[in-house]
């Protein structure tokens, strides 16, 4: 039976729908929070790593000791060939871990946009999101493209919305793990960033209908169920 390790950095950002479709697929899984970590695991313990969200930025590694140790089994687990998967802190933290940069966008993106394939996008990932659907997301940072992976989604707001790696190692700037539970926490835990600006919806309309989001559950569950049975080697990145 495969395993999973569930890392989060908040208590409101969890795994959201990611726990459905491990439920679903008969993979057992543990959740730990990274700032209450005493002994970390290793690659051995887990077949899938997923690395959450949270208000924190991939860089502050200098001081926080347990970033840098989070960091050192996110290289482990990718030096190991395990599956491993970041969103939106979690994707910058393995998007820093591979050696990319980690800036400050021009503006926080906080809200339903959308978002469009990418010209080296996989055919049949850029099929599942041909119609640019609006997606949820929050964040005020981004990250360059990591050597050697595909760039898989932009938006207007940011550029790099996801990234793959040997299909395997996959980050999405974007939640479409967000469920309803979550959505109100990020409401209520980061309402203080809610400010208006160009890229940023009010709170009555980041609160979306529970339809919403389990529409949006369903395309990461077809780009987790790819990762899980990958189609093949892919031509190099141009």
């Amino acid at each position: 039976m495969q395993r999973a390790l569930i890392i989060k950095h908040v208590h409101f950002e969890g795994p959201g729908a990611i726990a459905t479709w491990l439920d679903r697929q008969g993979i057992t899984w543990e959740v730990i929070e990274a700032r209450q970590v005493t002994r970390w695991p290793s690659p051995d313990d887990f077949d899938w790593l997923f690395v959450m969200g949270g208000p924190m930025s991939a860089r502050d590694d200098g001081k926080l000791p347990w970033m840098r140790e989070e960091k050192r089994l996110i290289r482990q687990a990718i030096e190991a060939d395990r599956k491993v998967v970041g969103i939106c802190l979690g994707a910058q933290l393995i998007a820093s871990v591979l050696g990319a940069d980690i800036h400050r966008n021009s503006a926080p993106e906080i809200g339903w946009f959308t978002i469009t394939p990418a010209p080296t996008c996989p055919p049949d990932i850029a099929s599942m999101f041909a119609d640019s659907p609006p997606v949820l997301h929050w964040h005020g940072e981004g990250f360059s493209l990591p050597k050697g992976a595909r760039h898989l989604f932009s938006s207007v707001a940011c550029t790099q919305q996801g990234f793959l790696l040997e299909d395997r190692v996959m980050g999405l700037q974007c939640h479409l793990e967000c469920d309803m539970e979550t959505l109100k926490g990020l409401c209520e835990h980061c309402a203080d960033e809610i400010v208006p600006g160009t890229w940023v919806d009010p709170p009555h309309k980041l609160m979306v209908s529970e339809a919403i989001l389990v529409a949006t559950h369903q395309r990461l569950y077809r780009l987790l169920n790819r990762l899980a049975n990958p189609p093949g080697d892919n031509p190099p990145v141009p």
